[in-house]
């Protein structure tokens, strides 16, 4: 797929990667009602259609991705890339989870993550 910016600022800071409407089915994991894509055989990523922004502006063959998501992939706009379906497999249990985090938007005063806090979400949410 070719590599193209999110449509909307405010998308960007949801850390989903965006397709076409079109495309969006490719990615369903079935008897779900996620969407997951392998981005450059790297890492994964769920995928959404900006169902409520400037969608047009997301091609057939796009898929849009935020300035940090580009930069773990190596790539940059306009590149092509290999994304495929991600289907996780049966009795796919997690062994281990690499945590990085990064602000989107520089702040101008100094803030800390609770890391107890954080790891009660990611145990919950995982």
């Amino acid at each position: 797929m070719i590599v193209t910016n999110t449509p909307a600022p405010d998308l960007a800071l949801t850390n989903l990667a965006y397709c076409s409407h079109a495309d969006l089915h490719g990615f369903s994991i079935p008897g779900t009602k996620f969407f997951l894509a392998s981005i450059a055989d790297s890492f994964v990523l769920s995928v959404s259609y900006p169902f409520y922004t400037a969608h047009e502006s997301i091609r057939n063959g796009q898929i849009a991705l935020n300035a940090i998501q580009r930069r773990h992939a190596k790539v940059s706009s306009g590149d092509t890339i290999s994304v495929s379906r991600f289907i996780p497999p049966e009795y796919f249990d997690l062994a281990l989870l690499s945590v990085e985090l990064e602000f989107v938007k520089k702040g101008t005063k100094s803030e800390q993550v609770d890391a107890v806090l954080l790891a009660k979400h990611l145990k919950r949410d995982l």
